[in-house]
């Protein structure tokens, strides 16, 4: 839950683009769109959306907590699902187009976090967001390596 409320919060991408392939208009809520018109979508436009999130500038990994966790609220943010790939956390894309390294990176963090805490004390310093031009973070971490690891 926190390492997908971290990549809500700030999406490794920026976003990606997607091509109609279909041989005839595509209409969507009133507008035409060409065959081979390239769509281009902003994953932080919809992971700050605030119809879809509740405070989307705040930290809350409660939002994807499974039902059975003893800190689940059952008013948080209620429908995202981050392992279905939905529209509403396009982080790895979803359906056809789903990103082949997802499983990987998702792995892959979870046991760096995991050996990190195991490892080290963490000492946050400079929590300070920067938001534009780019989404990303100027955090200072201090680690101090346990004297039982």
């Amino acid at each position: 839950a926190c390492i997908h409320e971290a990549w809500r919060l700030t999406p490794p991408v920026g976003g990606s683009y997607r091509r109609a392939v279909s041989k005839d208009y595509l209409q969507h809520k009133g507008y035409k769109f060409a065959p081979g018109t390239l769509f281009n979508y902003m994953i932080l436009s919809t992971t700050s959306d605030e119809t879809l999130y509740k405070e989307p500038d705040v930290f809350k990994m409660e939002r994807f907590l499974p039902p059975d966790h003893a800190l689940y609220q059952a008013n948080a943010d209620d429908g995202i699902d981050p392992y279905q790939g939905r529209a509403s956390y396009p982080i790895f894309g979803g359906g056809t187009h789903v990103c082949l390294g997802k499983a990987f990176a998702q792995l892959e963090l979870r046991i760096l976090a995991a050996r990190m805490f195991q490892n080290y004390h963490v000492v946050v310093r400079n929590p300070k967001k920067a938001e534009f031009p780019v989404n990303l973070w100027f955090v200072e971490f201090k680690l101090t390596k346990r004297k039982d690891a």
